[in-house]
C-alpha cells in the first residue's frame, strides 16, 4: 500500500513538474513573440559585428588608400568621384537625372529634389524588391576604396543643408564597398555611419533635424543629435580612425567643433553613400512587456524638398 502511495505521489509530482514547465515555456514564447522585433534587431546586430570582425581579421595588413577626390559639382558629376547613380520611383529604379517625382541636379551645387507624387495614394505601400511603389529616393554612390589604417584616419568633409520644407531622411554616410548595386538591389548588409537629417514628422527614439547616426545590417545601433540647424550651410566632417583591425571610431563634426563619436566595427573599404528619401519614421513607444521601443518605416508623399551640397571630398589624413 505505501509503495502504491509513493508512486502515486511521485507521479503527482511529474505531472505538477510537467505543467509548471508547460506554462514556463508558454510564457517565455509569449514574451519571445511579444518582443520579435527587438530580438531579432539584437541578434542582427550581434550577426553582423561577428560577420565583420572575422572579415577584418583576415583582411591584408598592408593597404593602400586611393589619391584623394573631391567634387565641386560644377554642372556635372565629377566621373573621378562617383561610381553610379539611382533613382527609386513607383518600384523601379532609374539611373537618369530624374525619374518619377524624384530629381537631382549640378547647376548650383548638387541638388537632390523631390517633387509631389501624384500616384502616390495609389501605389503600394507594400515591401517588394527593388523597393516599395512607395518609396521615392535618389541615391549616389562614390569616393570608393578608402579605410583608416593604423598610420592614418580617413576623412570625409562636405557642406550641406536642407531646405525649409523638408520630410523623409537625408544624409551622407560611408558603408562598406559594393554595398548597394547599380540596379538598386542591396548585394551586402546594409552597414552605415555618418550624417543624417530627418524631417519633424519622424522620430528615431525621440529624435529628429540633424543626426549621428550608426548602422547594421539596416538596424540603428546608436542615434545621436547633432544640435545644429540643418536648413543653414554647415560645413561637416566624417573622420574615422583605426583602434584595432575589428574597431573604428568614428566621428562627425560641424564647423570645426567634435559634435559626435561613436565606437563601431571595422567595414573595411568604403564608399560613400549620398541620399534623399521619403521614409517617415515613427518610434512606437515602450509598452510595459516590451524590452525596448520599436520603430516602424512607412512612405510619405510630403510635396517638394530639396538636399543640397556645395562640394565634397575625401582623403587620408596622417595621424
Amino acid at each position: 500500500m505505501d509503495v502504491v502511495r509513493k508512486t502515486s505521489h511521485q507521479s503527482n509530482r511529474r505531472n505538477q513538474i510537467a505543467k509548471i514547465m508547460i506554462v514556463l515555456f508558454a510564457l517565455l514564447f509569449l514574451f519571445a513573440g511579444l518582443n520579435y522585433r527587438q530580438l531579432y534587431s539584437a541578434w542582427a546586430i550581434w550577426s553582423e559585428t561577428r560577420r565583420l570582425a572575422n572579415l577584418a581579421e583576415r583582411a591584408p595588413e598592408e593597404f593602400q588608400n586611393p589619391v584623394p577626390v573631391e567634387d565641386h559639382f560644377e554642372g556635372r558629376l565629377s566621373p573621378d568621384f562617383w561610381k553610379f547613380t539611382t533613382i527609386n520611383g513607383g518600384g523601379v529604379v532609374s539611373n537618369e537625372t530624374a525619374w518619377h517625382s524624384t530629381a537631382f541636379s549640378t547647376d548650383h551645387g548638387l541638388t537632390l529634389q523631390h517633387f509631389p507624387d501624384s500616384s502616390f495614394k495609389d501605389e503600394k505601400p507594400d515591401r517588394r524588391e527593388p523597393a516599395s511603389e512607395r518609396y521615392n529616393n535618389v541615391t549616389l554612390i562614390g569616393g570608393s576604396g578608402f579605410k583608416p589604417t593604423p598610420s592614418a584616419d580617413v576623412v570625409l568633409k562636405f557642406k550641406a543643408k536642407a531646405s525649409d520644407t523638408f520630410y523623409g531622411t537625408a544624409g551622407v554616410v560611408v558603408q562598406p564597398v559594393g554595398t548597394l548595386q547599380e540596379d538598386g538591389f542591396f548585394a551586402k548588409p546594409f552597414d552605415m555611419f555618418g550624417f543624417a537629417v530627418m524631417g519633424d514628422e519622424s522620430s528615431f527614439y525621440g529624435k529628429n533635424g540633424s543626426l549621428c547616426y550608426l548602422a547594421l545590417n539596416w538596424v540603428p545601433v546608436q542615434v545621436e543629435a547633432l544640435h545644429v540647424n540643418p536648413y543653414t550651410w554647415h560645413d561637416y566632417e566624417i573622420r574615422l580612425r583605426w583602434i584595432s583591425k575589428t574597431e573604428w571610431l568614428g566621428t562627425v563634426s560641424a564647423d570645426n567643433s567634435v559634435l559626435c563619436q561613436m565606437p563601431m566595427p571595422a567595414f573595411g573599404p568604403l564608399e560613400i553613400h549620398v541620399w534623399s528619401d521619403n521614409f517617415l519614421v515613427i518610434n512606437q513607444p515602450q509598452r510595459w512587456w516590451e524590452l525596448a521601443p520599436s520603430l516602424d518605416l512607412k512612405f510619405q508623399d510630403g510635396g517638394e524638398k530639396q538636399f543640397l551640397l556645395d562640394r565634397i571630398e575625401i582623403f587620408e589624413e596622417s595621424r
